[in-house]
């Protein structure tokens, strides 16, 4: 099929076809996604239409959307396209086609599903000029680019690539190929779906109604005398029995796995039964990704601001952060193109001790790092620091790690990372300078005390008893779902009283009537060498309490002392609004009223 000349229009502003030819509208839309470098387009059929929808640089972008009786004829020639039964609407079907767009071959992927409105048809762009490349092209930084040349200068063993869909797990395995099969080798892959066909290599497409599975496969490629097998997926014990013997008898094997990180892939190995001595002795080498968006380079700023509170103690005070702006060639999202972030483990002597002895994943990591292997946040925020993404980027696609002696010593699950957005000097605690204790004069090497975090329990108190609110982390920030009190930092030479009635007032809309400072629990940060300080508040509200909550929220609930108690995760969240109701239960704090109440 030829398709027309790619429109230069943007995605976003495609107008609405009006009695236009439905081949023509097929080959518009296929043609705008290319032009626009979508990897898929969605046809979605709803009440009221069907939506068009690309996805670009990871995220779907809405078109547009076609009046309701466009959308079985649009699915139907999308199947003729396909080679699919038209006819058959009440079976999920796939399909392959390869169109031609400015002189250039896709190959394009499609897939159908039946819906409550019609069927859903996913087209997967399959475009070998952007996703067959280089090693060079790839991106990495100067740290993980040498460490990924030496993991492929090794002969033999089992090197494993991991990440959830979409990462770029098979970008990353046609580049090593290509770098690889300048030595002359035989090279021989296992896939399902053969994405992109690569020349001199032989490829082989997985077809379990014919028999031909991963591990059926496998048995007959090393009969093949292969240098280097290529497996597109191990699921199964059998697949992963196999792929260790062939690392262990001299081929090089690539696999993918879907972990969470680089050690999580050894852990899932073990769980599907490979002997973990065995295990020890084939692995070489994992590398763990995922794909960022690039920020536009002509229209990317400076955040004034700097980095997101969030993830300030990751980032040198002094360093300059970039931020989206938008424009006509990122389609104004600020972003354009996307580029890998990895975590590349090479196995040494100390790594292969842990993994024979079946040790935790936390010790996993532990030998990884002492090899050199940064960690995917590192990664991350090395290409934050380069001015190639923004902070909310890096925090929507990676997470952020947990110092391993913060778990646990703060209340409220999410309240951990709040603890590292620390201000450079310690805030005033007392009425005048001469009340604060000095520092100097104490044994301890602590260089600081800071109040840096305030932990607020807003209480609607009604004559049935108190409701305390409780506010549920939105999915797109740290510790998604988690119940907590609100939290927040005292920012620069705030009071963490103003910083209470701040924070109330962004998180959930609510004005105080009265706010009491009830008690202060104390944290050690050792990598900043200071205590640091979490001063806790009781707020209490009038009514009708109408909640407007924050970005950072997405649910919210009033509820009894004892629910609320329940709710919380941490002892120490549940001992201070303990604490609250037993000197507050009464209606206020009787004889030390003036001490507590600060508004």
């Amino acid at each position: 099929m030829e398709m027309p000349p790619a429109s230069s229009e943007r995605a976003g502003t495609l107008p609405l076809p009006a009695g236009e030819p439905i081949v023509r509208l097929v080959d518009r839309i296929v043609a705008g996604g290319i032009a626009e470098r979508a990897s898929d387009i969605h046809l979605e059929p709803s009440e009221h239409g069907t939506a068009v929808r690309y996805r670009i640089d990871g995220l779907l972008r809405d078109v547009m959307v076609l009046p309701k009786n466009v959308g079985v004829p649009l699915v139907s020639r999308v199947k003729i396209i396909a080679r699919m039964d038209i006819a058959d609407r009440l079976r999920p079907q796939g399909g392959h086609a390869t169109v031609t767009v400015d002189g250039a071959r896709i190959d394009l992927r499609v897939s159908t599903l039946p819906a409550s409105h019609g069927e859903k048809v996913v087209i997967r762009i399959l475009d070998t000029r952007s996703a067959v490349r280089s090693l060079e092209a790839l991106g990495l930084d100067a740290v993980d680019a040498p460490r990924m040349r030496r993991l492929l200068e090794v002969r033999e063993g089992l090197v494993l690539v991991t990440g959830p869909t979409g990462s770029g797990k098979t970008t990353t395995l046609y580049a090593a190929l290509l770098e690889i099969k300048r030595r002359g080798v035989n090279v021989i892959t296992v896939e399902d779906p053969v994405e992109y066909r690569i020349p001199g290599i032989v490829q082989v497409q997985i077809n379990e109604k014919a028999g031909l599975t991963f591990a059926s496969a496998l048995r007959s490629i090393l009969r093949q005398d292969p240098d280097v097998v290529l497996i597109g997926e191990i699921r199964d014990r059998e697949t992963a029995a196999i792929a260790i013997q062939a690392a262990l008898t001299g081929h090089l094997v690539f696999a993918t796995l879907h972990t969470n990180d680089a050690c999580s892939s050894i852990t899932r190995l073990t769980d599907l039964g490979v002997d973990a001595a065995k295990l020890a002795g084939a692995v070489k080498g994992i590398v763990a990704q995922r794909l960022i968006r690039r920020l536009c380079s002509d229209c990317k700023v400076v955040a004034n601001a700097g980095a997101p509170m969030r993830i300030r103690a990751s980032v040198p005070g002094d360093a300059m952060v970039y931020a989206p702006a938008g424009c006509d060639r990122c389609a104004m999202t600020g972003y354009r193109g996307r580029l890998a972030v990895t975590e590349i483990v090479i196995a040494d002597a100390e790594l292969e001790r842990a993994i024979a002895a079946n040790s935790h994943l936390d010790a996993l990591n532990a030998a990884t790092r002492r090899e050199g292997a940064r960690s995917l946040w590192d990664c991350g925020v090395r290409r934050l620091l380069d001015g190639e993404t923004s902070g909310d980027e890096l925090m929507r696609v990676i997470e952020q790690e947990a110092p391993a002696s913060q778990a646990g010593d703060h209340s409220p699950l999410s309240n951990i990372w709040a603890l590292f957005d620390t201000p450079g000097s310690a805030v005033a605690m007392y009425d005048s300078p001469r009340e604060s204790p000095s520092i100097s004069e104490t044994a301890s090497p602590v260089t600081s005390i800071t109040p840096g975090v305030v932990d607020i329990y807003v209480i609607r108190p009604l004559p049935s008893g108190w409701r305390v609110l409780v506010v549920q982390r939105a999915m797109d920030t740290r510790c998604p779902s988690a119940w907590e009190t609100v939290h927040g930092r005292i920012e620069g030479d705030e009071r963490p009283e103003a910083a209470a009635r701040r924070e109330v007032r962004e998180e959930t809309g609510l004005e105080l009537e009265r706010l009491y400072n009830v008690t202060v629990q104390p944290f050690y940060l050792h990598m900043l060498e200071t205590i640091q300080l979490a001063v806790v508040f009781a707020a209490f509200v009038a009514e009708p309490g109408e909640v407007t909550l924050g970005a950072e929220h997405q649910r919210h609930e009033w509820l009894s002392v004892e629910d609320a108690e329940s709710r919380f995760i941490w002892p120490r969240e549940r001992e201070a609004l303990r604490e609250i109701h037993q000197l507050l239960g009464t209606g206020d704090a009787g004889p030390v009223e003036d001490v507590l109440r600060v508004y």
